[in-house]
């Protein structure tokens, strides 16, 4: 008797084991990127000014090249906003949904090393935004990572919580 509650302890575990894999694989929720965009353009200077690129465009490889160097096989999705006057406005959201959880951190550097870009080239021509680019936040939710540029940065976190709590 003892022999069968081991035995039905060790099939147990082995369940309670595969349960907590298959729940914790790299499934990326269904996101509407445009929909993320639109809930947070509004929190940049001048937002009927930004343009707007994604993983929907031609070519999305080479558009998410300008900002990232994450290896493209890696991205589920993407947008880019930036404020299409560079000079005087910093303005700038990118999010990038990767396919698997594993590569949401390699997502967020690159993302850290484009705003240090960002940082260094508006430091010679453009000083008044610098401290806008100091403000930046890169935070992600899931298999999401976004870096949001603007003057009510802290607004604008609060609506990207606010979009996925709907």
């Amino acid at each position: 008797m003892p022999f069968i509650k081991k035995i039905t302890a060790v099939v147990l575990s082995a369940l309670v084991l595969c349960g907590v894999f298959v729940s914790c694989g790299d499934e990326t929720d269904e996101i509407s990127m445009y929909d993320l965009n639109q809930a947070l353009v509004e929190f940049t200077g001048h937002p009927d000014e930004m343009k707007y690129a994604s993983s929907s465009d031609n070519h999305p490889e080479d558009l998410l090249a300008h900002v990232s160097n994450i290896d493209y096989g890696k991205v589920k999705a993407f947008f880019i906003s930036y404020a299409a006057n560079g000079a005087g406005n910093a303005d700038e959201i990118v999010a990038i949904q990767v396919k698997k959880k594993a590569d949401l951190n390699e997502a967020a550097a690159s993302l850290r090393i484009h705003l240090d870009t960002r940082k260094t080239l508006y430091a010679t021509y453009d000083k008044t935004q610098v401290t806008k680019l100091e403000k930046a936040k890169v935070l992600s939710r899931g298999t999401l990572v976004i870096l949001m540029v603007s003057d009510d940065v802290d607004k604008m976190e609060a609506a990207f919580y606010r979009f996925f709590s709907k």
